[in-house]
Formats: C-alpha cells, sequence, structure tokens
C-alpha cells in the first residue's frame, strides 16, 4: 500500500512539473518571457499593415502653418486660394467639401474672440420655411469642418473663430471655434 502512494505522488509531482513546464513556455512564446530573445525585440507587423507589405513610403510632411495674423490674411490677395489648396491636398473629405463652397474672405472683426469671416456660395435659407432647422444645422456642421482645416492651415496664436456668410451675405453658418477639433466639439471654444 505505501509504494501505490508514493507512485500516485511521483505521477502528480511529474504532471505539476509539466504543467509549470509548459505554462513556461506558453509564456515566453507570448512575449512574457525576460525580454532578452531575438524574438522579444523584433518588431511585430501592425494589425492595419497591409497583407503585401513592401517599402513603406515616408510620411507626407505637413507644410508649415500660416503666422500672419487673422486681419492680415483677410487683406492678403491669394490667401484663400492657398487655404483651399492646403486643404485639398491635406483635408479630410468633409473638409474638402466644406471649403469649396468658399468664395473670398469677407473680413475680420475684433468680437467676443477674434473673428475672421467668409464669403460662401450657400444659398440664403428661408428661415420662415419648415426645413430652416435641417438647412442651418447642416450649414453649422460646414463652418465646423473649415474651422477645423483653418486650424490646420493658420499657426493660432490666440483663441478665434470663423463665421461662414451665405451668398446673400446673411449670417448663415453660425460661428465656429477655430481648433483643430472643431467638428467633434461643435464648434465650441470651451
Amino acid at each position: 500500500m505505501g509504494s501505490s502512494r508514493s507512485t500516485s505522488e511521483s505521477a502528480l509531482g511529474c504532471g505539476v512539473l509539466l504543467v509549470i513546464a509548459l505554462v513556461w513556455s506558453m509564456a515566453s512564446q507570448c512575449g512574457g518571457g525576460d525580454g532578452t530573445s531575438d524574438a522579444a525585440s523584433t518588431p511585430k507587423p501592425s494589425a492595419t499593415a497591409g497583407a503585401t507589405a513592401g517599402p513603406s513610403k515616408p510620411a507626407r510632411q505637413m507644410p508649415k502653418k500660416v503666422a500672419l495674423p487673422l486681419a492680415e490674411i483677410v487683406g492678403t490677395p491669394g490667401t484663400l486660394a492657398q487655404f483651399q489648396k492646403f486643404v485639398a491636398e491635406h483635408g479630410t473629405t468633409a473638409q474638402k467639401t466644406a471649403v469649396r463652397h468658399l468664395t473670398r474672405w469677407r473680413g475680420y472683426e475684433r468680437k467676443a474672440y477674434p473673428a475672421i469671416e467668409v464669403a460662401s456660395d450657400h444659398p440664403t435659407i428661408d428661415y420662415e420655411a419648415a426645413d430652416a432647422p435641417d438647412k442651418v444645422l447642416a450649414l453649422e456642421k460646414q463652418s465646423q469642418y473649415i474651422a477645423g482645416a483653418f486650424a490646420a492651415w493658420w499657426q493660432i496664436d490666440e483663441t478665434s473663430v470663423i463665421q461662414v456668410f451665405d451668398r446673400g451675405g446673411r449670417y448663415a453658418a453660425g460661428t465656429s471655434c477655430i481648433r483643430a477639433d472643431s467638428a467633434e466639439k461643435e464648434g465650441s471654444c470651451l
């Protein structure tokens, strides 16, 4: 009887050692080792890498931001075209669509925040129409995309806003804070 007990204890002990060795082996393979192996130092492909990984292109560098004050941007010929070209090359699809409607810098005004005003080809909204709220909200979103694109182009020196006017010159699209995340923050400067 004594010998069968020591045999089962030996088998149990061997089983425990086998489980420990298996766990240790798995941990080493999954990167849980001590970090001294070559496998741990080899970079792993990213989850977003394409199926055919070839030589990667260097990331396109953004051009230097425009450092003119807002009043000078409005007064300098060609700056709207420079802004539109920048957005065409570097903007998001939503920004490109929004900026395409801009026709000219309209002016600069010092309000609660410095404000750059821009004219657009958006039609004048009939504020008495049933669909006016939807149209106003759509234009407000467009001004947020424009503000985000403007933040990528312009070296912000103080909290400022952009106002987009319709083709009739009526204030139509609201005011959006010029910041990279303007659309996510719904145009707020806070």
